[in-house]
């Protein structure tokens, strides 16, 4: 889909004649040409369009994209996943105010259609109790004989750091031992990066502006001084500084955590334990 090009959407005329799949084209090349949006964040928005809407609606030509198509694609989408239905609502209504722009739609279909609705569930508190239950789990989940690759040693203590700073998960994958402080009297860290996957760029660490909210300077429990002491008197060097690197000695995929967190929720039973639930309960 990404024609690699600059030339933006005034250039080159867009009428009720146009293709859903041209339009997709031209708005995804007009967000590069700004530049901004980070580059991960257009990615995904091609992602998702390529997987999920172009197959459905490429072929027609914007006038023919009614109210009634869109919520029919919706409602296939919602079978699936509510996160695809979302993240297709929301992406296909940014792309279709660029034909609104340019007077080639009179009616936003999308702005019609019916909404996402989420099933409602009671909002669970992860305890102190469930965080021993989930510990537990963990441990047991890694030590199980499995077909396949050996699961990665670090899950347990990424979930541990997780709960003792309320970092986000490439907040914590991205710490580097120049990061961390064990030998003061009061351990500490900072959290100043995030990992991020393009594919121009692969896996890398972006550093977080000291301006930004997210930037913190963060004292430490005990119970994750003690995985980073253990950590850093176990684990060989690495060539990125990296606290929780690849076998390879580069940086982890936040994806493949997740998708591993996922995982080991299903097997062991505890699919309300989100990776937000960790945040904070001990920090």
């Amino acid at each position: 889909m990404r024609s690699g090009g600059r030339e933006t959407a005034a250039q080159q005329p867009i009428t009720d004649d146009t293709l859903v799949a041209e339009l997709a084209d031209l708005w995804l090349r007009q967000l590069r040409a700004e530049s901004r949006l980070e580059n991960t964040t257009i990615n995904e928005y091609e992602r998702v369009l390529s997987k999920l809407v172009i197959p459905q609606l490429g072929a027609l030509r914007l006038r023919e994209v009614t109210t009634s198509r869109i919520d029919s694609v919706l409602e296939n989408l919602r079978a699936q996943s509510l996160n695809r239905q979302r993240k297709v609502k929301v992406i296909t209504g940014a792309m279709l105010e660029m034909a609104m722009g340019h007077g080639a739609l009179t009616v936003h279909p999308v702005r019609q259609a019916a909404g996402v609705e989420r099933p409602h569930s009671e909002t669970r508190s992860l305890t102190l109790v469930d965080l021993a239950t989930v510990r537990a789990a963990v441990q047991a989940w890694m030590a199980k004989v499995r077909p396949g690759p050996k699961a990665s040693g670090d899950t347990a203590d990424l979930i541990d750091l997780m709960l003792a700073t309320g970092a986000r998960i490439g907040e914590v994958l991205a710490l580097r031992w120049s990061d961390v402080d064990l030998d003061s009297a009061q351990p500490s860290l900072t959290i100043g990066g995030t990992v991020k996957t393009e594919p121009s760029m692969g896996t890398y660490r972006k550093p977080i502006p000291e301006a930004s909210t997210s930037f913190m300077y963060l004292a430490l429990p005990e119970l994750a001084a003690k995985v980073l002491r253990r950590r850093r008197d176990s684990a060989p060097g690495n060539p990125i500084d990296a606290v929780f690197p690849t076998r390879n000695g580069t940086w982890q995929q936040v994806n493949n955590v997740e998708r591993r967190w996922r995982q080991i929720r299903k097997d062991t039973g505890l699919e309300w334990v989100t990776p937000h639930a960790f945040r904070g309960l001990l920090a």
